[in-house]
């Protein structure tokens, strides 16, 4: 034996390792113990990292939960107006018949006041209610019934902003879609605010917006409507929301 091998030896020390198979002749191995001193000390290098890595994900997922509560608000709005539309869905139709008025026999139930229009009825075009609508945008007719409506309107006030959110359903559907604009403004007695951002026309042309700059939508049965409107001072300020829905050819579907 060389002084080299020796001094291997006297360092390390060398395990023999033998392996018998269907008694036959053994093989044997000789492999040095600093190698299994190696591998476990990778080992418990790579469990370290991982658990660092697992440890520093949950503090960053956590953090940025924290930091971004209207993300996981918005995610759980949208949640739920999906089920909400879902349930509309499979409820059962009932069937209407409209009966025409006879004018021997007038409706007890009718009056001379007019009621006023609820969520996602049309406005009719009486004087000043479309003031500060551009020029060639065509109203609907009293009476139209609007292919698309509006379901579970809500607002929730993010520090000075609201955050109004509803649903767009396509009436007919299995019958195509629907494409347009939306334009959505936040009125108050003393500001407006308006989605989406640049559809006021602020320093020039003679109507309060744009149509054509609205948020493009297509909806064949339901879509979501997000906004963030504001800033608000304090929530008081703000006394309507008004949701203004075209059709590609600046005719008016929905007030």
């Amino acid at each position: 034996m060389s002084n080299s091998d020796q001094k291997g030896i006297d360092k390390d020390t060398i395990l023999t390792i033998q392996i018998f198979k269907d008694h036959l002749n053994p093989r044997t191995f000789k492999v040095p113990e600093h190698w299994f001193t190696r591998a476990a000390l990778f080992a418990w290098s790579l469990l370290l990292i991982t658990a660092i890595t697992s440890i520093y994900a949950v503090k960053e997922y956590f953090s940025e939960r924290a930091a971004r509560p209207a993300l996981i608000n918005e995610l759980e709005n949208e949640v739920q107006q999906l089920k909400i539309a879902l349930e509309k869905k499979t409820e059962p139709q009932s069937a209407s018949t409209n009966i025409p008025g006879n004018p021997n026999h007038p409706d007890p139930n009718a009056t001379d006041t007019q009621p006023k229009p609820g969520p996602g009825t049309p406005l009719e075009g009486r004087t000043g209610a479309w003031g500060g609508l551009a020029e060639g945008i065509v109203t609907p007719p009293a009476g139209t019934i609007p292919t698309v409506k509006l379901d579970d309107p809500r607002v929730e006030w993010i520090g000075k902003f609201a955050n109004f959110s509803a649903g767009v359903s396509y009436r007919e559907a299995g019958k195509g879609s629907q494409q347009g604009h939306i334009v959505v403004l936040a009125r108050g007695p003393n500001q407006i605010a308006s989605h989406p951002d640049g559809v006021l026309n602020v320093s020039s042309g003679d109507a309060l917006f744009d149509p054509s700059r609205g948020e493009y939508f297509s909806v064949s049965r339901f879509r979501p409507l997000k906004t963030h409107l504001g800033p608000f001072d304090f929530p008081s300020q703000l006394s309507e929301i008004q949701v203004f829905i075209f059709d590609l050819n600046n005719k008016l579907i929905l007030l």
